[in-house]
């Protein structure tokens, strides 16, 4: 779980990066902050278990 977090994070961090630079002033498009993405990024490159998302099996639905 914490590869596929860090796989979407760097994602949309690299989206909205590719965005906030190569948009034309003047676009119809609301630029999104990058910064977001890769403070989510940084904290999923922390997390080493799913068990630190707070998923163990007594939290787990049956």
């Amino acid at each position: 779980m914490p590869l596929l977090a860090r796989g979407s994070a760097l994602r949309f961090f690299l989206t909205r990066l590719y965005d906030w630079l190569m948009t034309p002033a003047g676009a119809l498009v609301v630029k999104k902050d990058p910064l977001e993405y890769l403070k989510k990024l940084q904290f999923h490159r922390s997390v080493a278990t799913a068990a630190e998302y707070g998923l163990t099996q007594e939290t787990m639905p049956a």
